[in-house]
C-alpha cells in the first residue's frame, strides 16, 4: 500500500482501531522490552498492562495505516496516561494528524493519539513525531 503523505492535512484522522489488550499481547510486549518487573495489579485484583504497552498498541495502527517505510525515525513523543488499563481491556485508538511539513530531505508528521477504554474513558493521550525520508 502506498500513501501520498503530501496529501494528508492537519485535522485528518489517519488511524482508528479497536484492540483487546489481552494477556498474549501484553506478554509479547513485556518480552520484547525485556521487562522483568512484577506486574502491577488493580484495585479489583486484575493485572494491569504496562502503560507503554498501551502507547505501543496505539501506534500500531498509525504505522500500518500510513504504511510507514523503512528509514523512518520516531523522533519524539509526549504521552499522558490518565487511568490504569487492566489486561483484557478493549481499547479504541484514534490518531489525528496535527502537522505535516517538509524540511530538507525529511517529512515531519505529528499525530495526536487518543485511547479510550470500553467505557469511553480516556486512558491515554499524547502526540508522536515521526520523520520520513522524502
Amino acid at each position: 500500500m502506498s500513501v501520498d503523505y503530501s496529501k494528508l492535512v492537519p485535522g485528518q484522522q489517519v488511524s482508528s482501531h479497536t484492540y483487546v489488550l489481552d494477556a498474549h499481547t501484553v506478554s509479547r510486549y513485556v518480552d520484547a522490552v525485556e521487562d522483568r518487573s512484577e506486574p502491577s495489579v488493580g484495585d479489583d485484583g486484575r493485572p494491569l498492562a504496562p502503560p507503554t504497552a498501551v502507547a505501543a498498541l496505539s501506534l500500531r495502527g498509525v504505522v500500518n495505516d500510513l504504511a510507514i517505510p523503512g528509514g523512518t525515525l520516531h523522533a519524539g513523543q509526549e504521552l499522558e496516561f490518565k487511568a490504569p488499563v487492566p489486561v483484557g481491556e478493549t481499547l479504541d485508538c484514534v490518531a489525528t494528524l496535527v502537522q505535516n511539513s517538509t524540511r530538507g530531505d525529511w517529512r515531519f508528521m505529528v499525530v495526536r493519539l487518543s485511547v479510550e477504554n470500553g467505557k469511553g474513558q480516556r486512558v491515554m493521550e499524547g502526540k508522536s513525531t515521526i520523520m520520513l525520508p522524502v
